[in-house]
């Protein structure tokens, strides 16, 4: 999806160097970011510039200015920074310094209108973008002129007639819109859409715009029979914690890819070697070439010989999903305990996997393949794939690598049990999924997705104080529809607040 079209809960989720003696406070850094009337690139870390470009970072934030009003303050909201705005609320998922105080990870999310600073402004701002995405929907041909000329520069006129035709196509004409939330929920003749983000700037012209299907049920066997219709395999569990019976059930001993999901385990043993004093948080490991992974993350830009504290990489390897962070702690707690966590024999690190699904490597996937479970064997290719290059990421850009058997995996009964090890761990709250963080008060959240999988595994406790693990896993030889997936899921999430 473009970046004109990206929500505010991706702003940003790039980190860069560890944090160690801060030139301002965390605090600092984001009411410095928030209040200032225009922002600074010095205020970013060099890697988090070298993801998203300055120019984008700054329409963003003018965005929210235009969307929010004038910033009044910071508060705290669960204990993470809220911060209030004279027409709404952003809670901050997210937000890390280097040495020199500059921000190396930054994530938000909107958060309760009722922490606003003016109801009555908020109240008027809401109506007014109403009408503007009334005005929107309503147009046929879609008006490209209500877009801000740095959308156009990222989703083209011509495009976006393209696609607000074929949502039209799909859904019917638009009827009503409604508030939901930080949101809006848009009625058709054959459908609903809830718009999740939208940001304006000075002119009023759009800046930000996130559109999502919904989907609701009114009890867990109905959202369980449409997870059975889905093509390929499908797991699902609905947890109660403490509790024997599931709440839903769909094939929850089932092993299947699970794709970043297994992280859980790496993280888990981590906590294990800590707990019993073999390991400190605040340990370090240094970077080397032969470390080196692919994205998710920007830990494989980093310089050699960096050093990086354990608990500093653990919060990439689960907020932003970190590759190379992730095999420098799996290297770090060894692979044993991970494996046994995971349930899986002679597991591949990251680097290892990308290896394995270059196409330039298909005699050394057939080995892989040829030894089954055979442990020592399989280690052995594993090892043969640290004298080659990695593969340049364009390969599985392309799509061209779907390889499910180089993967991790288990099933929802044990990625609950492992989200339930480590959902204490503020690692887990950075980043929280698909769950809206108003609907409730704690979310701990990993997933995992590549071409064929993907994984959604949240532990949440709703407002009456049950703690739920929600796990549900697709895989499939041909491409997903993820949306389909995530709103599936959100909508089962939705049912049990």
């Amino acid at each position: 999806m473009n970046k004109a079209m990206l929500s505010l809960t991706t702003i940003a989720l790039f980190a860069s160097a560890p944090a160690q003696a801060q030139a301002i406070t965390q605090t600092e850094a984001i009411t410095r970011l928030l209040s200032a009337p225009e922002i600074k690139a010095e205020w970013f870390a060099p890697d988090f510039l070298a993801q998203v470009p300055f120019e984008t970072i700054a329409a963003q934030f003018k965005g929210i200015t235009g969307m929010y009003g004038k910033f009044v303050r910071l508060d705290t909201l669960q204990d993470r920074p809220l911060a209030v705005y004279e027409r709404g609320t952003l809670v901050i998922s997210a937000a890390a310094l280097d040495d020199q105080g500059r921000l190396t990870t930054f994530g938000a999310v909107p958060g309760p209108a009722s922490a606003a600073a003016d109801p009555a402004a908020t109240q008027a701002a809401q109506a007014k973008a109403a009408a503007l995405i009334e005005e929107l929907f309503k147009s046929d041909p879609v008006d490209t002129a209500l877009f801000s000329p740095e959308f156009l520069a990222q989703v083209s006129a011509d495009e976006l007639t393209a696609q607000f035709a074929s949502l039209r196509t799909e859904n019917g004409a638009f009827q009503s819109i409604e508030p939901l939330g930080n949101g809006w929920r848009m009625t058709f003749e054959k459908g609903q859409l809830d718009v999740t983000a939208l940001t304006v700037d000075a002119q009023g012209l759009i800046t930000a715009l996130q559109l999502q299907p919904v989907v609701t049920y009114k009890t867990l066997d109905e959202a369980r029979a449409a997870f059975v219709a889905l093509p390929g395999s499908v797991t699902l569990l609905v947890q109660e914690a403490g509790k024997p019976q599931a709440l839903a059930d769909l094939n929850s001993r089932t092993l299947l890819a699970i794709g970043s999901a297994f992280k859980l385990a790496i993280l888990g043993e981590l906590q294990a070697q800590v707990t019993r004093g073999e390991k400190k948080w605040t340990d370090e490991v240094t970077l080397t070439d032969a470390d080196r992974s692919l994205p998710s993350g920007t830990l494989q830009d980093a310089p050699s010989g960096t050093k990086y504290a354990l608990r500093d990489l653990a919060a990439r390897m689960i907020s932003i999903s970190d590759n190379t962070a992730t095999d420098l702690l799996l290297k770090a707690v060894g692979r044993p305990g991970v494996e046994a966590r995971l349930g899986q024999t002679a597991m591949p690190s990251t680097r290892e996997a990308f290896v394995l699904k270059d196409p330039v490597n298909i005699e050394l996937l057939r080995a892989y393949r040829s030894v089954g479970l055979d442990r020592d064997a399989r280690r052995e290719v594993l090892k043969k794939t640290h004298t080659l290059p990695l593969p340049n990421v364009g390969v599985f850009a392309q799509g061209k690598t779907v390889v499910q058997d180089v993967e991790w995996f288990a099933s929802p009964q044990r990625l609950c049990r492992l989200m339930a090890d480590v959902a204490e761990l503020p690692e887990t709250w950075q980043n929280p999924g698909v769950a809206n963080p108003t609907d409730f008060p704690d979310i701990s959240y990993k997933g995992g997705s590549e071409p064929g999988v993907l994984n959604l595994t949240t532990q949440v406790t709703t407002k009456a104080g049950k703690t739920l693990c929600i796990s549900a896993t697709w895989n499939r030889p041909e491409p997903l529809d993820e949306e389909q997936f995530v709103a599936m899921y959100q909508g089962v999430l939705k049912l049990l607040r």
